[in-house]
């Protein structure tokens, strides 16, 4: 069950998961990092960072080394690139020992280290050098940190420290963090069933809406939300293991040697090995209530105080909300209570509410059509291919080359509901959506997918719908009364 597995392809890497501000690959476990209260000695702000430290970021046209999958770019360890690390290296005057390797992403690698200081497991976070100079997440993390305490505070990852290493390609800042288990995306494709029990799904909705609503009351927009940026926090359990207790859970590491093409010595700053990233989860169906506090990753869309900041969406293209296709207008909060109403959708369910092999701008919004109805006039006007999907009116028209994957009938909210939540769970024995709470769910994510960004219903109408009143502040009530009663038994 704790073997390390390969990642899944259905979903290209791009679209695994992230934190704060870097996309960030992993393999099949997206074991992030979630932060922690600023050491005292530390700064918020950038500091001993130097110029000398960015340098060129060109990249080769063509890869120097011997293909490695799931891992990174390697023709990036070069001067000002990434930093060639190794399990069993220390870090920050020996305080912080890798053992394992979590993700990695365009400008960072991701390790599990063991904080010889405090006896615990973080996970430090290299950037590489030249990113580190402006590197936000810090002083935004920090800043989080002093925020009043509002309902969702608990998902913002808190920093636990920042410190530089200087290595053969340069100077890079490094994020230490409290370690992730996993993401929602992962465990459910590791799941026979793809699904969490529904009082679990129903916590972690629940604290999905919260987190929103405390990032937007932040006047920060998240700007990438989906299953794989919503971490599944370790226990605290995982400090007592010793790294040989820990390799014999999880699964020893695994490397691959760098080679290069044409056979002659690596140059300097180059690692002799790379590492896969390890797989630390459980199915979805394994978590139980109490075991699911979640963390949001990959955050950081900020509004300045002078105008709304206009920002390209990073979301996948099925979760995108309609106006970053149509609209000139700048992506803001409604924007992220699209994305959120249909990850909601696909944490309940097994199946993601708008679906397409390929998702080119036109099938998505062709999904949009079939399950909400015709578009503003405007934009619905400007959709050149309107008519291969549809008439004029709306109606579904498919014509005899049109490509849909499933039959000819309309699939609507009520269909759809049937074949990705209902009709899944009774499979799999768990217990249904009861019509009452179906209704509310229903309620709750048709005002967050109106076409209209600004008549969406906004993060803190969501959480005080009905739906959270009446299921998922209760789950997460007694998800939190769980974890205290086996706190007291310690």
């Amino acid at each position: 069950m704790f073997a390390r597995t390969c990642v899944n392809a259905r979903r290209s890497l791009e679209q695994v998961c992230g934190i704060v501000l870097n996309q960030v690959h992993v393999r099949k476990a997206s074991s992030m990092s979630t932060f922690s209260p600023l050491n005292e000695d530390k700064t918020c702000g950038d500091t001993d960072g130097t110029s000398e430290s960015r340098s060129s970021s060109i990249r080769p046209g063509k890869t120097q080394y011997r293909l490695i999958e799931y891992v990174e770019d390697l023709d990036r360890y070069r001067p000002g690139g990434y930093y060639p690390l190794k399990i069993g290296d220390d870090l920050d005057d020996g305080r912080y020992r890798l053992v394992d390797k979590l993700g990695y992403g365009g400008y960072s690698t991701i390790w599990l280290a063991r904080d010889l200081q405090m006896a615990r497991y973080v996970a430090v976070k290299v950037i590489t050098a030249d990113a580190s100079i402006d590197a936000p997440e810090a002083s935004l993390l920090c800043s989080l940190a002093k925020s009043p305490s509002r309902p969702g505070s608990e998902t913002i990852p808190p920093l636990i420290d920042q410190f530089w290493a200087v290595g053969p390609n340069g100077k890079h800042r490094c994020i230490v963090t409290l370690p992730a288990r996993m993401s929602l995306f992962d465990a459910k494709e590791a799941s026979t069933f793809g699904l969490f029990r529904p009082k679990v799904a129903q916590s972690i909705v629940a604290q999905l809406i919260r987190g929103v609503a405390f990032f937007h009351s932040e006047h920060i927009v998240h700007g990438d939300l989906h299953l794989g940026n919503i971490l599944i926090q370790f226990p605290k359990a995982i400090d007592h293991f010793t790294t040989s207790e820990l390799y014999e859970r999880f699964g020893e590491p695994e490397s691959e040697a760098v080679i290069l093409v044409d056979g002659k010595p690596l140059p300097n700053g180059v690692p002799a090995n790379v590492y896969v990233p390890g797989w630390f989860g459980a199915r979805s169906d394994e978590i139980a209530l109490g075991e699911e506090k979640i963390i949001l990753s990959d955050f950081g869309e900020s509004f300045n105080p002078h105008g709304i900041l206009r920002f390209s969406s990073k979301t996948l293209p099925l979760l995108q909300p309609p106006e970053a296709r149509f609209s000139e207008e700048p992506l803001s909060f409604a924007s992220d209570i699209w994305s959120l109403a249909c990850t909601i959708w696909e944490i309940f369910g097994q199946r993601p509410l708008f679906e397409a092999f390929y998702p080119t701008p036109d099938r998505v919004t062709a999904e949009q059509v079939e399950v909400i109805g015709i578009l503003p006039p405007e934009w619905w006007k400007n959709w050149s291919r309107r008519l291969e999907w549809f008439n004029e009116e709306g109606e579904l028209d498919l014509k005899p080359d049109a490509s849909r994957g499933h039959d000819s009938m309309r699939r609507t909210w009520d269909k759809r509901f049937g074949y990705c939540i209902q009709e899944p769970r009774a499979e799999a024995d768990l217990e249904t959506v009861t019509e009452k709470e179906r209704r509310a769910f229903e309620a709750m994510l048709r005002s967050m997918l109106v076409f209209w960004p600004n008549e969406r219903a906004t993060a803190q109408q969501i959480l005080h719908s009905e739906w959270m009143k009446g299921w998922g502040q209760p789950a997460l009530a007694e998800s939190w009364s769980t974890v205290n009663s086996v706190m007291k038994r310690k």
